[in-house]
């Protein structure tokens, strides 16, 4: 059986004294008064530095703030000391992370001893922290892949569809506009098959840079396969949703793709629709699907409306030679 003093020696106490002074822990001890009676050096280095002041827990608070030591403040520091030391004391235990100046992460833990003073222990948790950042990158980066296309850096099919999804409530909600449009790049199996797969992928990246360059901020375009992307437009009525598209095809490509592509001309046909009361994503793709399909139908390189079968409204929207 092991049998503890109840009353240490002074050889103890002086083993006790070294071990914390020398320790990689932040210790301290302030009294019911909250002078400071007992620091480590760690503690001394990280909050204190030089200073010789008085021995208060505000007046080192001050010192560190005025001198890039101790614990990271954003706002002024009579206000953090105002709001802090009333909560020094208000529980005998607690414990929580802080940052300090220098980048170091910290875990301290407070205790209020039976006389009132605060016994406090820091361990450093940089590392720690540091790999927690890496694995949230790590996770944000998955999460960001997952809903990529990894060609042309457009949402994927899944992301844009739930982004279409959430633009339909947001549109039943607020009562606002909306349109889409689904998107084809013409006689685009003709160029893989005659210039290869690269050259196809070359085409699909310009048309994904050529809408970046012309659509606006809110407006989302993703793609759903193959040459077929869906645009996302809020905000927008019909008839301003046809002239944003053929702006697009205005400018597609743009320039020479490559080298054995650079004297051909592409294009791309076009489906546009206005969300209506009661669509959900199934019937305003329907809809829209309905327009492209008349789009390519009527010679390509065009774009038409996709309208409730119900109307009578003609399809016919603009094509390349209509815009102003």
């Amino acid at each position: 059986m092991t049998v503890f003093p109840s009353d240490p020696d002074d050889e103890a106490l002086r083993c006790l004294v070294g071990a914390l002074t020398d320790s990689g822990q932040a210790i301290s001890l302030y009294d019911a008064e909250d002078r400071l009676r007992y620091a480590n050096k760690t503690y001394r280095v990280l909050f204190m530095g030089g200073y010789d002041g008085p021995l208060t827990f505000a007046g080192i608070l001050r010192y560190a703030d005025q001198n890039g030591l101790g614990v990271r403040i954003d706002d002024d520091i009579e206000a953090f000391i105002a709001r802090t030391l009333p909560r020094r004391r208000s529980v005998p235990r607690k414990a929580f992370e802080t940052d300090l100046v220098n980048g170091q992460w910290f875990w301290m833990e407070h205790t209020i001893l039976p006389n009132g003073w605060v016994l406090s222990i820091g361990s450093d948790i940089t590392a720690l922290k540091h790999n927690e950042k890496s694995l949230r990158q790590a996770h944000e980066a998955a999460l960001l892949a997952s809903r990529t296309d990894p060609l042309t850096d457009l949402p994927n099919r899944r992301h844009i569809l739930e982004h279409l999804d959430e633009a339909l409530v947001a549109y039943s909600q607020s009562g606002s506009v909306l349109c889409v449009a689904l998107i084809d790049i013409d006689h685009f199996k003709a160029v893989n098959d005659t210039y290869g797969h690269d050259a196809g992928d070359a085409v699909l990246r310009r048309f994904a840079q050529g809408c970046r360059e012309r659509l606006r901020e809110q407006d989302l375009l993703g793609r759903m396969g193959g040459e077929e992307f869906l645009l996302v437009l809020p905000g927008v009525r019909l008839n301003d949703a046809v002239r944003i598209v053929d702006a697009v095809r205005a400018g597609f490509p743009g320039d020479s793709l490559t080298d054995h592509l650079s004297e051909m001309r592409f294009t791309f046909s076009a489906g546009v629709t206005e969300a209506l009361p009661h669509d959900d994503r199934s019937s305003i793709l329907y809809r829209a699907d309905r327009a492209l399909y008349d789009a390519k139908a009527e010679g390509r390189n065009c774009t038409r409306i996709g309208f409730e079968a119900k109307t009578s409204m003609p399809r016919k929207a603009s094509s390349l030679n209509t815009i102003k």
